[in-house]
This record gives structure tokens, C-alpha cells and sequence, in this order.
């Protein structure tokens, strides 16, 4: 019972240090710009979660991991909407028209 308690407590801890790490990282290469600000806020929350995540699962009784990961899936399988036509060239008009009024 121990070993496992220990176990997780570990891999909490090597999961808190690793998203601070790899967020410090992200900020420091990001340039001085507006979305600065919205990159530190998201890594914020998700090291928030990462912190939370034993609290949460035990209160919930779900496994926090697990959901983050297939929530992460999701968003990630989005795939870009292609054009209709053969022709990126009509594709183009048409998206023209319709942000111009033209259509």
C-alpha cells in the first residue's frame, strides 16, 4: 500500500515539475507580444489541473488523467475544412465573396 502511495506521489510530483519546466520554456521562446499573455494564462490553468488532478480524482472518484487526455484527443482530431472544387483559386473567390459581400 505504501509502495503504490509512494509511487503516485512520485509521478505527481515528476508531472508538476515537467509542465512548470516545459512551460517556463514555452515562455521564455515565446517574443514579447499579446498572445504571451494567453499562452502564460492556458499553461497556468493546466498546471493548475496537473496540481489538483489527486484532489479532484479522489473527490470525484474519476480518473482526471484520463479525461484531460481524451479532451486533448478530441480537440486535436479537428481536421481543416478542404475546399468543395479541384481549384484552391475558386476556393479563394468564393471565401472572398462572402467576407466581401460580393456573394
Amino acid at each position: 500500500m505504501l509502495d503504490v502511495l509512494h509511487e503516485l506521489i512520485k509521478n505527481w510530483a515528476a508531472a508538476v515539475a515537467l509542465a512548470v519546466i516545459f512551460g517556463m520554456v514555452v515562455s521564455m521562446l515565446l517574443p514579447e507580444s499579446g498572445i504571451k499573455k494567453y499562452v502564460s494564462v492556458v499553461i497556468g490553468i493546466v498546471i493548475t489541473i496537473i496540481i489538483l488532478s489527486p484532489l479532484i480524482s479522489v473527490l470525484s472518484g474519476a480518473d482526471v488523467e484520463a479525461e484531460l487526455m481524451g479532451a486533448l484527443k478530441s480537440a486535436g482530431s479537428t481536421r481543416p475544412v478542404l475546399p468543395e472544387t479541384s481549384s484552391y483559386k475558386d476556393y479563394i473567390y468564393k471565401v472572398y465573396e462572402v467576407y466581401m459581400g460580393d456573394g
